[in-house]
């Protein structure tokens, strides 16, 4: 990944840097240059080891500190991009054994210690975890942290406060929240209630113009989503480099950034460089792999946890190996509900079996059938090709098990569990008169769903609901409107970070097949202000594959309060997919 450029008068090089992240690569710009550009790094760098791979340079991270401090004849001339790279992982080094020691003791020893760092400051609103976690974000000379306290335990208004400790201390000015469509409404409402005025909030939404009005609006904090960080990076830079890196990078649910090569998660890094502590909050970090996590702390260390960890490929094999490196070098702390809220009422799943309609039925053996004959008459080679279209069949079956009515153009009957729903809301709506929180992963199905049950004045919460007013309105009409029953959404919008604890009922209609969704939206009515006991009902279409998808998605739920310790299943193989498929036909006695 190139992040700048070095430059001299009589010659030009690009610096890159590896995926360690602890060498940079000095690359000539003119082969006529490699010679002299190599000679003049070891005459300046002497007993530095010097490497060299297809012309360029490489140099490890001290070296490249040391080359940025001298004064050498060729007089090289850093570009800010290049110094700010040097300056950042330079503070990350020296003061990490500190941070290190600090975290470690606040884990150990708690409030007391958390109150004795934080001397002088006002946190009586704040639980005792809270005011751990504030004292974590302050440490002087600190870079970040990931705080992965469970969802619901108050990430949010934890990382306001340490954000006004900061400006308190004149370390920082201004705070860039990153975080997911759902969230950016919510961030400037939790700001006010906690801290009234005192702060100017712009959320950097809609069009291009109300963007760059709002970034140029003077404000304290900025809050915008995650594909505004890759449109319009350059603006976000500017933004942060005009304040010299008196600022704080907050990225909300951040396991939106695990993936490397994403564009979001290279946005991110580049941003980075600019703040002087980053902040990644998340409450299920590492949802489906261990490697989830690797550039989650990256963006908060520059990456000092995974430096030269070899992560394997396999990902049962990978946990010991990610966990070895976050237990000892690991920048985080993480609460759990169970610890911090002993008043929070307890859960109840109540798993519901309905056997499909007829025509659903025959639908969904005929699809089961096609798609164990082809999955048979693939070989292992072409499957690893395909895996995509089979992963695409296997979705078509779950969905059938919802509602057919978008595949099937003839489907006419009511799918069964639509019939299911009639007798349970009767029950919980109308007779007990609790609110519903019903989530369904199809569009179809939450369209159909909406028109059915028209009686209960039901809110909609997913991909078509664009607006961030709407969604908010959505929130709030549920929340507070006693006439609106119904609250319909896909997890994939609305799992992350709302409060929807007006209802103690949750029903799952269907599942998304990301881990993430259903975790993060079982929180949506079991947080702090829930005051009765949680139920949750799970619809699932009996003696089918979303039977053993829900087992999929219960074994990570429980693993999820093991810190970043999920009980990984395997990528799919041909082997996997088949025997799972032809155990759900033997399930219903088709013949193979």
């Amino acid at each position: 990944m190139q992040f700048n450029n070095l430059e001299s008068r009589s010659l030009i090089a690009d610096v890159h840097v590896l995926s360690s992240m602890d060498k940079v690569v000095i690359v000539p710009r003119e082969k006529s240059d490699r010679v002299p550009l190599r000679a003049a790094l070891r005459a300046a760098l002497k007993g530095a080891s010097l490497s060299t791979s297809n012309g360029s340079v490489v140099l490890k991270l001290n070296d490249a500190c040391e080359l940025l401090r001298k004064t050498i004849d060729l007089e090289l001339k850093w570009t800010p991009e290049a110094r700010q790279f040097i300056k950042n992982r330079s503070k990350v080094q020296r003061n990490y054994p500190i941070v290190k020691r600090t975290i470690d003791a606040l884990k150990e020893k708690g409030r007391s210690l958390a109150e004795s760092m934080l001397e002088g400051i006002d946190v009586s609103i704040l639980d005792s975890h809270q005011i751990v976690n504030v004292a974590a974000m302050t440490i002087p000379g600190g870079f970040g942290l990931c705080l992965f306290d469970e969802q619901g335990t108050g990430k949010t208004v934890t990382t306001i406060y340490a954000y006004d400790v900061l400006v308190e201390r004149n370390e920082v000015d201004i705070a860039l929240i990153v975080a997911p469509k759902s969230m950016v409404g919510e961030w400037p409402k939790d700001i006010k209630r906690f801290k009234s005025d005192h702060y100017k909030v712009a959320t950097v939404t809609g069009d291009l113009r109300h963007k760059r009005v709002a970034l140029s609006s003077g404000a304290d904090i900025f809050v915008t989503n995650y594909e505004t960080t890759i449109n319009l990076e350059a603006e976000l830079t500017a933004l942060l480099r005009r304040y010299r890196g008196r600022s704080i990078l907050v990225v909300d649910e951040s396991f939106f950034v695990k993936n490397r090569d994403a564009k979001r998660t290279q946005s991110l890094r580049r941003l980075r460089e600019w703040c002087e502590r980053a902040y990644v909050l998340c409450g299920t970090p590492a949802p489906n792999a261990p490697s989830d996590l690797v550039e989650q702390f990256n963006l908060v260390d520059m990456g000092v946890t995974f430096n030269s960890v070899e992560i394997p490929d396999n990902r049962k094999k990978a946990i010991p190996v990610v966990r070895q490196a976050i237990n000892e070098y690991g920048i985080y702390i993480r609460h759990l509900k169970q610890d911090v809220l002993s008043d929070l009422p307890s859960k109840r799943f109540n798993t519901v079996l309905v056997p499909l309609a007829q025509q659903q039925n025959e639908i969904y053996i005929e699809a089961l059938k096609g798609y164990i004959k082809e999955l048979r008459s693939t070989n292992e080679e072409t499957f690893k090709k395909r895996i995509t279209h089979f992963l695409a069949q296997r979705t078509v079956l779950l969905q059938i098990c919802s509602n057919p009515s978008s595949l099937v153009a003839d489907y006419m009957e009511i799918p069964a569990k639509l019939l299911a729903l009639d007798d349970i809301l009767e029950e919980i709506i109308s007779r007990k008169g609790e609110k519903v929180v019903l989530w369904s992963f199809y569009r179809n199905s939450i369209e159909t769903m909406v028109n059915r049950y028209e009686m209960y004045k039901p809110v909609r919460y997913d991909g078509t609901v664009s607006s961030v007013e709407d969604r908010q309105k959505a929130v709030r009409q549920f929340q507070e409107d006693p006439s609106v029953m119904l609250f319909i959404g896909n997890p994939a919008a609305a799992g992350a970070g709302l409060t929807l604890h007006r209802s103690r009922y949750a029903i799952y209609e269907s599942f998304s097949d990301q881990a993430a969704h259903y975790l993060q939206s079982l929180d949506r009515i079991h947080r702090k202000g829930q005051e009765r006991e949680v139920d949750y009902i799970i619809l699932l279409a009996n003696q089918t594959l979303e039977v053993k998808q829900y087992e999929t998605l219960q074994l990570k739920e429980r693993s999820a309060h093991d810190l970043l310790n999920d009980n990984i299943v395997e990528l799919p193989s041909k082997t996997i997919l088949l025997s799972e498929a032809v155990s759900a036909a033997k399930a219903l006695c088709i013949e193979m």
